[in-house]
């Protein structure tokens, strides 16, 4: 048993004798790698070796708590793996003119394909201006009519000797818009067919005879109309086509000199000038057939007419023009749309639009990210199980495989296969990886780098400038008030009290930010210039007093006497014991009367709680081994049967935990023996067959529990808490318990085993088992024997 002094309450932190300067940072990402790397120096080493694997399929998953700053480091540490790898292409998706409704992708250096997006899409707007100019224009219009008159040629020459026949026969031929009219020709006059009735028979059958000769001559002749029309048509399609390239090859090869630098974009090019060829009509209002020479002859390609200058765009599908390095993409909900990306479903397009609806398709992160690093949350991934089978695929597969969802009104258009080189990093905790571990076959493939980020770390000088210097970058830009050294020496603290352990600190830097901020503004609110040490410590107190009104509730019942506990004098078989209660983020420690009854019999120890089903397994399991230490306890020599019974009295909500076994073994001692214990005590500690105590969580919210309580009804100088002599070194209390142990109002005692428990609370020695096998007499121990044998002999 030991009596601690208020110095053994509290750890406090000093840097005063570092060069710790709030003021004097690396800046963000240095300090971030400087704390990651004195920090949490396993998860720095993992996700150092894992960006340096160069095997397939070395993703990588991050565990931690949130709040640790997990993202942070791992960008920080990305960042600078990033800063040794090349900038990814731009890509740009365009038609496939070899086959209809498909599509491509052209690569460019990072930033060119906006610039391959500009010139195209300029290129194909200014022809739309240019080529109906050209083809109204005069040397256009020349040729033109010089094919028109060397087809007038052709047809005169076939009807030449039909001509030429009329006139020996006498036969006039006047041509009309649609035939040709036949007249006889007798003394300069003509006369049609029907007025030869007025000459003789003779007269009239010779030139009916002409009349079939001349249009028998004229027929053969116009029999070769439809093959010399073709001719001029294909003349005139071929001379579209050739004006087209005179004007088109210039422009073209202006392209291929400033973007050229692979073959497919030399192909692609050429396949350009070719589809605006075919497709003159889209620039120039004509009938497509009477256009170029490049007629539309396949389903497919007359579909793809419909379509229109949209087989023209060009769509950036990622852009790296901003990048100085390669790219570093954090998505914290992560959809199917925003990985693998959607289109923009214009109310124009058509289900054979398909062209429209890639061109107005929006890329992905997978693909974005590609070349680089992806960050997703496990969560938000494992919401969806397409997301997660779609994505596994794609990493197995190193390809990005676009399909349209078969719920979605959009009409499928055609992606080819986008090949990925990326590293995907989840990030989670580690009960996501070691069930994704046991259940997916695949996944332990896939993710070969394990970063384990650490909750709680050791307490040592370095740690606490780390922390500090930390702390002091991640609020360099807030733009707020001064934070003086011996905030950051309270907040360290206060990550002590978290971690239940004076020499430990807890890494969530989140809840450390959060106090920081309220300082802020507490500060304001009070007029003040810095933040200081008492701000901080002011400013805890404040959240405690903003989330307490639930442990206010509970104590108030305790004051008001409407859940009975004592906090002065003597009692038999009752004991104070000491639960901690948790409601929202807020822990508070809660004192409990444990009590007991023994009596003769021999149905052991009875746990109320447990037969009524309202303790947990934990609970029951410390029930029973109170009941072996009674047994090896008391009972070597012989049986020593009794009855008991144990409860938590006014416990409605059920019993979990071991803490209290303690407690419950002091009650049933006193009521067996019938020793009064003391009221003005609480004692926590988990008990094992041997006696020896454990030790328990919530050690400081139990004794500042206890505490508050006593201090309500008025502190007596004898009352106190006491804790197994492990938990000595978790021990970070506030300022008003300090003040009255350093006063001799309240005490705080440790104890090794329950002996020492037992003179404290009784004020008789526990006594010790003699070479005769008896305890020391007059002794607790010899006490509790004694009264086993009187109850078994009442019972025989």
């Amino acid at each position: 048993m030991q009596k601690l002094t208020a110095q053994q309450l509290y750890r406090f932190t000093d840097l005063s004798q570092s060069d710790f300067n709030p003021l004097n940072t690396k800046g963000k990402d240095a300090e971030i790698l400087d704390f990651m790397q004195h920090f949490h120096p396993r998860a720095y080493q993992s996700l150092n070796f894992g960006l340096h694997m160069k095997r397939n399929h070395n993703h990588i998953f991050i565990m931690g708590e949130p709040g640790i700053g997990r993202i942070g480091m791992t960008k920080a540490m990305l960042s600078q793996s990033a800063q040794q790898k090349p900038i990814p292409d731009d890509v740009v998706l365009v038609s496939d003119f070899s086959e209809s409704s498909k599509t491509q992708y052209l690569y460019f250096e990072a930033g060119v394909g906006i610039e391959f997006k500009t010139a195209v899409e300029s290129f194909v707007t200014q022809l739309k201006t240019q080529l109906p100019v050209l083809f109204d224009g005069h040397a256009y219009q020349l040729r033109s009519q010089l094919l028109e008159n060397e087809l007038n040629e052709k047809q005169e020459a076939v009807l030449e000797p039909a001509f030429e026949l009329a006139e020996e026969l006498s036969i006039a031929i006047n041509q009309t818009e649609n035939n040709f009219v036949l007249s006889a020709i007798i003394d300069d006059k003509n006369y049609r067919a029907a007025e030869l009735k007025n000459f003789d028979e003779t007269t009239q059958r010779h030139f009916l005879e002409a009349f079939d000769k001349v249009e028998e001559a004229l027929n053969k002749g116009l029999t070769h109309f439809p093959f010399l029309q073709h001719e001029y048509m294909d003349a005139g399609k071929r001379l579209n086509t050739d004006v087209a390239n005179e004007h088109l090859d210039p422009l073209i090869k202006t392209l291929k000199m400033e973007f050229a630098k692979t073959p497919e974009i030399v192909a692609y090019l050429d396949a350009l000038q070719n589809s605006i060829v075919s497709k003159l009509h889209l620039f120039w209002d004509q009938n497509a057939d009477q256009v170029t020479a490049n007629n539309q002859s396949s389903m497919d390609e007359l579909l793809s007419e419909q379509q229109g200058l949209s087989i023209f765009e060009v769509n950036l599908l990622v852009d790296h023009r901003d990048l100085k390095h390669a790219p570093i993409i954090y998505e914290q909900n992560a959809t199917m749309p925003k990985l693998f990306g959607y289109t923009i479903n214009s109310a124009a397009a058509t289900a054979t639009d398909t062209v429209s609806l890639a061109m107005s398709h929006q890329a992905g992160l997978l693909q974005k990210a590609n070349g680089g690093y992806l960050i997703l949350n496990i969560q938000s991934i494992l919401k969806d199980p397409e997301i997660w089978s779609s994505l596994k695929a794609a990493l197995m597969s190193k390809k990005l495989s676009f399909e349209v969802p078969s719920s979605s009104s959009v009409a499928p258009y055609h992606l080819p296969d986008f090949p990925l080189s990326l590293t995907l990093v989840l990030v989670g905790q580690a009960a996501h990886f070691y069930a994704l571990q046991e259940i997916d076959a695949q996944f332990s493939r896939l993710f070969k780098v394990q970063v384990e980020f650490e909750v709680e770390l050791s307490r040592t000088p370095e740690h606490e400038i780390t922390l500090a210097k930390q702390l002091a970058s991640e609020i360099e830009g807030w733009d707020d008030l001064p934070v003086k050294t011996s905030a950051f020496e309270r907040l360290i603290e206060y990550a002590s009290r978290m971690a239940e352990d004076e020499n430990r600190l807890y890494s969530n830097k989140a809840i450390l930010r959060d106090v920081l901020a309220e300082a802020n503004a507490f500060a304001r609110a009070n007029g003040e210039d810095f933040v200081s040490r008492q701000t901080i410590e002011d400013t805890i107190q404040q959240r405690e007093f903003h989330t307490g009104s639930m442990e206010e509730y509970y104590h108030r019942a305790i004051t008001e006497q409407q859940v009975l506990i004592l906090t002065e004098g003597q009692h038999v078989g009752m004991v104070n014991g000491l639960t901690v209660l948790t409601v929202g983020r807020q822990s508070f420690g809660q004192p409990v009367r444990i009590t007991a009854q023994a009596s003769a019999g021999d149905e052991g120890v009875v746990d109320i709680e447990r037969e009524v089903e309202m303790a947990g397994p934990i609970h029951s399991k410390g029930m029973l081994i109170l009941s072996g230490y009674l047994r090896g306890r008391y009972m070597k020599q012989r049986a020593l049967g009794f009855s008991g019974s144990i409860v938590m009295e006014q416990s409605y909500n059920g019993v979990e935990g071991d803490s209290a076994s303690s407690a419950e073994l002091l009650a049933l001692i006193s009521s067996i023996a019938q020793l009064p214990m003391r009221q003005d005590l609480a004692i926590t500690g988990s008990i094992n067959q041997f006696g020896e105590i454990q030790p328990i969580g919530g050690v400081n919210e139990k004794i500042e529990g206890f505490y508050k309580i006593c201090h309500a009804r008025g502190l007596t100088g004898t009352q106190g808490v006491i804790i197994p002599q492990a938990n000595a070194s978790h021990l970070m209390l506030n300022v008003e318990v300090r003040k009255a142990v350093e006063q001799g109002q309240f005490h705080i005692y440790t104890m090794s085993h329950i002996d020492d428990a037992l003179a404290l609370f009784t004020g008789i020695k526990a006594g010790k088992l003699t070479k005769k096998g008896t305890f020391t007499k007059n002794s607790v121990n010899a006490k509790v024997v004694k009264a086993l044998e009187v109850m078994n002999l009442k019972h025989e």
